[in-house]
């Protein structure tokens, strides 16, 4: 009887070992067309296989989609095709066709400068917004490097010039970059009052001043995982009356800050889509570090750790369900408004669009149902005659979601009421998804408080 079991789990191993070793294909050859800028090897680098690669048939499809996914994660292309051909019973060739976006952008400029877009229609002040003139040249060299140069005024003065994504080796693996960062402002948000941001404006002189000066490494050892480093240094000037009324925007009654900033970002993507991701997930870690210029008065540190953690699930072909959370610990020696904003900032809720809460602590907890009511398609306008901008693809979704969150600031007061408290929204929402990564939201939600609104925003929903 055991003898008879040992033979049949062994012809069973063996007939499966046959059975792959039929089904697989040895990729004999990588043919790449339409990549008039971009380099070979970097198309090379996010495939999920490499020339004399052995694939087995059933994981044939999943690493080709993979690979098609990870092209258009690069922001390089509009469209990519990948097709294979059998040249033998055992080899095949794949082919890749990529329509590369454009590049160079040579641009005016006339951009709002607010915490988000709704918050800058209900201020209804063009006054903040800023104008001039920028370039910008992604996929530079056809290396996929980015440089950056803008001159822009109004709301802020500001020059910036960048020049990232620079690769050290042949493997890519291994990256630098820079940038610079001069503003001057008229009008900055000084402080919190009744749940919402206080400003202070001088139309005749610079109130407050910030020059930014970072140095990036970027290590990337897989496709899907990143290892940031960033040094920088900060410079912050601010007008005596900003801190007569606020002692703490800066640090303890000082109008002039110098700092260094030590950050660490960790990334780890799988989404099909980043620019508008229905499955897969992303992971993030934030892990940071401020203390004060040797030479500063007062012995200045903070430290903060933000990790951000999303999901997405295809329930259906029409039915999709997104789930996912911020969270952030924060520790500092003294009190800092510039370095205790929480919500409102960079991490928002639904329904919070027009506040800001301080904090030293939050977590957000989303979640979001989406239903598709217009697939995603492409429509030639024949009436552009550059081909980079004559085809687009569109789709519509139907948004219904909750929020849930809590900030906690040792340092509240008793006019800010949302902060060390219990904060819930919900809503529902509209999303139009075009072509070079642009999201039109128009959603209508209403928070914990009974206060609620109709909101636009340009950004994808529960994202990164």
């Amino acid at each position: 009887m055991v003898k008879q079991l040992i033979i049949c789990i062994f012809l069973s191993v063996l007939s499966s070992a046959l059975l792959y070793g039929q089904d697989k294909s040895v990729i004999n050859d990588i043919l790449i067309t339409g990549n008039h800028t971009t380099k070979e090897k970097v198309i090379l680098r996010e495939l999920n296989f490499k020339k004399g690669d052995t694939l087995y048939i059933y994981d044939l499809e999943k690493s080709l989609t993979l690979s098609r996914e990870n092209l258009l994660n690069t922001s390089l292309f509009n469209y990519v095709t990948i097709s294979t051909e059998k040249v033998s019973e055992f080899h095949l060739d794949i082919s890749i066709s990529v329509e590369e976006r454009w590049y160079t952008w040579p641009s005016v400029i006339l951009k709002y400068d607010d915490r988000n877009f709704s918050a800058w229609l209900k201020a209804g002040d063009l006054s903040r917004s800023m104008y001039g003139v920028s370039l910008e040249r992604y996929n530079f060299r056809g290396r996929k490097e980015n440089l950056k140069m803008s001159f822009l005024s109004g709301y802020a003065n500001q020059f910036y010039v960048s020049y990232k994504n620079i690769s050290l080796d042949r493997n890519r693996k291994h990256f630098i970059g820079a940038d610079i960062e001069l503003s001057k402002q008229d009008e900055i948000i000084i402080k919190t009052e009744n749940n919402e941001p206080v400003t202070f404006n001088n139309r005749f002189r610079t109130v407050y001043e910030r020059q930014k000066y970072t140095l990036n490494y970027l290590y990337r050892p897989l496709i899907h995982s990143r290892h940031n480093f960033f040094l920088n240094f900060f410079k912050y000037n601010a007008a005596d009356t900003i801190i007569k009324i606020n002692p703490w925007f800066l640090l303890n009654g000082q109008s002039k800050l110098n700092c260094f900033t030590f950050d660490y970002l960790y990334t780890y993507d799988k989404r099909d889509l980043k620019a508008y991701p229905l499955e897969g997930s992303v992971f993030e870690m934030l892990i940071g570090h401020t203390i004060s210029s040797p030479s500063s008065d007062t012995k200045f540190f903070s430290t903060v750790i933000i990790p951000t953690y999303y999901r997405y699930f295809a329930l259906n072909d029409r039915f999709h369900y997104a789930a996912g959370f911020n969270l952030k610990l924060s520790l500092t020696n003294e009190q800092s408004y510039i370095y205790s904003r929480s919500m409102g900032y960079n991490y928002n809720m639904h329904g919070f669009e027009y506040n800001t809460i301080e904090g030293q602590y939050f977590l957000i907890i989303k979640n979001l149902f989406k239903i598709t009511l217009l697939n995603p398609r492409i429509s030639e306008l024949k009436f552009i005659p550059l081909k980079k901008f004559n085809k687009i693809h569109y789709a519509l979704y139907f948004n219904v979601f909750n929020d849930i969150g809590y900030v906690s600031d040792k340092y509240r007061t008793s006019d800010n009421s949302y902060s060390n408290k219990l904060l819930v929204s919900a809503g529902a929402g509209l999303d139009l998804v075009t072509y070079y990564d642009r999201t039109f939201r128009f959603e209508y939600s209403v928070n914990g408080f009974g206060k609620g609104g109709f909101f636009v925003h340009l950004t994808a929903p529960l994202n990164k």
